[in-house]
């Protein structure tokens, strides 16, 4: 209750048909993002810093925060819904949570409460019907997921 009370969130991207691209990754579900994806917060305070994560592997693969917006380019690749199968409405909150907690665990100065208040907010504005499960588990669960990565696989650039 008190998280919807919060603000209005801002509406996620459109789901575009081909907007990423579904294949396998040692035998489960992978995806990859074909378009430039971005999403600005709705909330007032919103503020993810400002700093970019370059790819180690591929430098033309970065994620982006400036203030309350995020972006991730072409090419990111990422599990969906980590535990089970991945509904639709739940590809772009998935797509959010996944690279800002790679890029938190990557050094970037962004809070877990932060990434999971974002999750929350695409999966309002993308009418999840499971928002509420979804987000008490990524609460619940999502420290494991903050540990710091070694070797890193993204470049942080403090803007």
């Amino acid at each position: 209750m008190f998280l919807e009370s919060c603000s209005t969130p801002a509406a996620a991207p459109e789901p575009v048909a081909g907007w990423y691209e579904g294949t396998l990754y040692e035998d489960k579900p992978f995806y990859i993002t074909k378009n430039a994806i971005s999403w600005t917060s709705g909330r007032k305070r919103a503020d993810f810093g400002r700093w970019t994560a370059v790819s180690v592997y591929d430098p033309s693969i970065r994620m982006q925060a400036e203030g309350g917006r995020f972006s991730i380019t072409p090419g990111y690749g990422w599990d969906g819904v980590t535990w089970g199968s991945t509904p639709p409405d739940m590809l772009l909150p998935s797509l959010f949570h996944d690279a800002m907690l790679h890029a938190k665990m990557n050094g970037a100065p962004i809070s877990r409460s932060q990434i999971d208040l974002a999750f929350y907010d695409i999966m309002t504005s993308q009418n999840s019907c499971r928002k509420g499960l979804y987000y008490r588990f990524a609460r619940l669960f999502g420290w494991c997921f903050t540990f710091p990565q070694h070797p890193n696989t993204l470049i942080i650039k403090r803007e």
